[in-house]
């Protein structure tokens, strides 16, 4: 106690300070306070200890049923492809599926319009 009535009466005994040099020492008292207190809230969260409940190990059985429900839809998809691949294509099936295939590449009168227009930097 009687060293904060010393400090007091030597911040008295300080010569007197223009009121914007007080000003900006409130101003950074103020701020570097706001920062302090937004920087150390944070902190006191995670002492409490409740946040790290939800970074818990999983337990077996539930990773055990993850990792077969991956497999199983790994294994589906691997069987779909396979049979898509492995069955054979006649030449009609292929005849049938190049003819879509065309088909839906072909352009009308108004689309082809459009590209040459776009090509020749028309604005048709």
């Amino acid at each position: 106690l009687f060293l904060l009535l010393q400090g007091a009466s030597a911040l008295s005994a300080a010569p007197k300070t223009t009121n914007n040099a007080v000003d900006s020492r409130r101003a950074f008292i103020g701020s570097a306070a706001a920062a302090l207190i937004t920087v150390a809230a944070p902190m006191a969260s995670f002492a409490e200890g409740d946040s790290f409940d939800d970074l818990a190990m999983p337990d077996e059985d539930e990773v055990k049923k993850q990792n077969e429900a991956e497999l199983a839809a790994r294994l589906k998809k691997k069987a779909e492809l396979q049979k898509k691949a492995s069955r054979p294509m006649n030449f009609k099936d292929s005849m049938v599926r190049e003819a879509e295939m065309q088909q839906s590449l072909k352009k009308s009168k108004e689309e082809k319009r459009n590209a040459m227009c776009e090509e020749l930097g028309r604005g048709c």
